[in-house]
């Protein structure tokens, strides 16, 4: 359900130091309260990339507008470096981002130093589509019959995460924008740490499409969305877009760590052979309960998962590591599938991510439809990046950090010391 730029159809963070200082019977003092440490928030919106620093909400931007378009992910290397999606800002946008030169190929994960800067490194899957002004091409070829070639509708990177190797994976939702039944011409793409140069295609499309990959042809994922990573090591992949017996009913996947590539030797010709990858379904959903699952993310304070949907009411709810929900926790209520998109003061979930005590920060795509469920994509400007605060494990109203966004998909935090942060150039102290 994204995400793009055009109308479609239907960590750990807050760290709390005990810093209270015992009472001495020699010397006894009052409590000390306990010292919160800084911690940062990030989303993407309208090809740029914000951050809020908490405590305090300094607000800032990581990245101005220039191609962000997905999941931020932080490189478990100390060095501050992080990964993002990126399709070309158009200009139609009227973005200042459009003036930028295009990233090549068109279509990739960028990485970018710790300030923000883009290093100039790209990660793609090689192929023979690039702008006649570049000399590197991916195998997501253009929109077809647009001119000049225009490279936002075949391939969009959105969700990622590195493993415990420092290997990134992002998912790539091929053609699929929302719309329901969602073509299964996703893909899940590995590159190998420490250079990030090689690539390979770890599940996607095994016929029809263009060239060798298949690309958007069918036998690949039905719109995967952002990730995580477990405690074991294995890959928690939502797919939205999936169906049983035509009645939407997105799922979790989980990919068994064990059947991952090791390197791209396990790769001939980029390409994972078929049957080496094991995956099991974390959480089936139903027209009931998070239909369309998007987002996941890990909740510190009770050492489970919660899980939103882009539609459907709840539109988030928590669960143990087995895939059970725990109905302890309670949920956060959200618009029915009849109802998308008629309350302005909806919310529709996609990326989420948790501080170390378990406060929630989720992005609001903000989707917004016409007269019978037509017409359906982000409404303009309606994106929010809202907060969750919880009273006795129960999750309390949410509040808004920011408003006025286009069509964000992810957020992220991040603790320094137990990652080294990307920091906006302005912010640092």
């Amino acid at each position: 359900m994204v995400l793009h730029r055009r109308v479609v159809l239907l960590a750990a963070a807050l760290g709390l130091f005990a810093a209270t200082a015992a009472p001495s019977s020699a010397n006894a003092r009052s409590p000390v309260a306990p010292r919160t440490r800084a911690y940062y928030v990030y989303w993407d919106q309208n090809e740029e990339q914000d951050s809020l620093r908490e405590p305090g909400g300094q607000h800032g931007q990581l990245i101005p507008p220039w191609d962000p378009n997905g999941q931020m992910c932080v490189v478990p290397d100390h060095s501050g470096r992080f990964a993002v999606g990126y399709n070309p800002t158009l200009a139609s946008q009227h973005n200042p981002g459009s003036k930028k030169p295009v990233k090549a190929p068109p279509v990739g994960e960028a990485l970018y130093d710790r300030n923000g800067k883009f290093t100039g490194k790209t990660l793609y899957v090689p192929g023979r589509y690039k702008l006649s002004s570049q000399k590197v091409g991916g195998d997501i070829p253009p929109d077809a019959g647009k001119q000049p070639p225009v490279f936002n509708s075949n391939g969009t990177y959105t969700g990622c995460v590195f493993d415990k190797s420092g290997n990134l994976f992002a998912t790539d939702l091929g053609t699929a924008q929302g719309e329901f039944p969602s073509p299964d011409n996703g893909r899940l793409i590995e590159w190998f740490a420490p250079t990030y140069s090689r690539a390979c295609i770890v599940a996607g499309p095994t016929t029809g499409g263009d060239g060798p990959h298949h690309v958007d042809g069918q036998g690949g994922l039905s719109q995967p969305g952002d990730m995580a990573l477990d405690t074991n090591g294995d890959i928690l992949m939502p797919e939205a877009g999936v169906a049983n017996g035509g009645v939407p009913a997105g799922r979790v996947d989980r990919i068994d760590h064990t059947s991952l590539p090791r390197g791209a030797a396990d790769c001939p010709g980029g390409i994972y052979a078929a049957g080496k990858l094991r995956t099991s379904v974390f959480f089936q959903g139903s027209l009931t309960l998070l239909p369309f699952p998007l987002g996941i993310a890990r909740d510190p304070s009770c050492n489970c998962w919660a899980i939103g949907s882009t539609i459907g009411d709840p539109a988030v709810a928590w669960f143990d590591d087995q895939g059970a929900q725990r109905t302890d926790r309670g949920v956060i209520n959200g618009e029915s599938i009849a109802d998308i998109g008629m309350d302005p003061n909806g919310w529709n979930p996609f990326g989420l991510a948790f501080a170390p005590d378990g406060t929630l920060y989720f992005v609001d795509i903000h989707l917004h439809c016409g007269p019978g469920l037509t017409d359906c994509g982000p409404a303009t400007k309606g994106g929010r990046v809202l907060k969750v605060t919880f009273a006795n494990g129960q999750p309390q109203t949410p509040t808004t950090i920011a408003t006025g966004l286009d069509f964000p998909t992810s957020v992220t935090v991040c603790v320094p010391g137990k990652q080294t942060c990307p920091v906006p150039r302005a912010s640092r102290n």
